[in-house]
């Protein structure tokens, strides 16, 4: 299923914060997106911003008790940001982390969410050793997502993807 392939944008029935559509899994990295590749096939990203937020409502008097499956989604799914906010890569390979926002938090709670974000920014930052300079992936705006988003779906001025879906149509209801 798409969703459970594709975090982050809700477009694609995704998920949260995996930058990746079918089999195609995507990094920033200093050669440009680069979209193969086992090395990034757990690297996800979120927003900086909102994951600072939610790091001090965690370490704050309520510990956490106050975060919400809508923050989880806005730090998953960050396209309400304007276009010069930043992404991030953290690596959820230690982590147990579900495909989609709604399994993650099904699975472990906003709360728990929350921390296994934390602590995949936290092995990221430890781990990328493993990447070459070229290979590391490295944070991103919300614009340069959505405009690769873009790219690799096809989108263009004309409307060239809803035009294939009307024609799809015209032949599902011809037969």
């Amino acid at each position: 299923q798409a969703g459970d392939a594709q975090w982050f944008n809700p477009k694609f029935g995704g998920a949260g914060c995996k930058v990746r559509r079918g089999d195609l899994t995507m990094a920033n990295t200093a050669n440009g997106f680069v979209a193969e590749g086992e090395a990034y096939d757990k690297i996800v990203y979120v927003s900086k911003v909102r994951l600072q937020e939610l790091k001090k409502k965690m370490n704050g008097k309520s510990k956490g008790a106050d975060i919400t499956s809508e923050d989880v989604k806005g730090l998953m799914y960050p396209d309400d940001l304007d276009d010069e906010s930043v992404l991030i890569p953290v690596d959820v390979t230690g982590e147990e982390c579900p495909t989609s926002y709604e399994d993650l938090i099904e699975k472990v709670g906003a709360l728990g969410a929350v921390k296994a974000m934390v602590n995949a920014a936290d092995f990221f930052e430890k781990n990328k050793k493993k990447f070459s300079t070229e290979q590391l992936p490295l944070p991103m705006t919300v614009g340069e997502w959505m405009s690769f988003l873009s790219t690799e779906e096809g989108l263009d001025e004309e409307g060239g993807e809803e035009e294939d879906c009307e024609e799809d149509e015209e032949v599902v209801r011809k037969e």
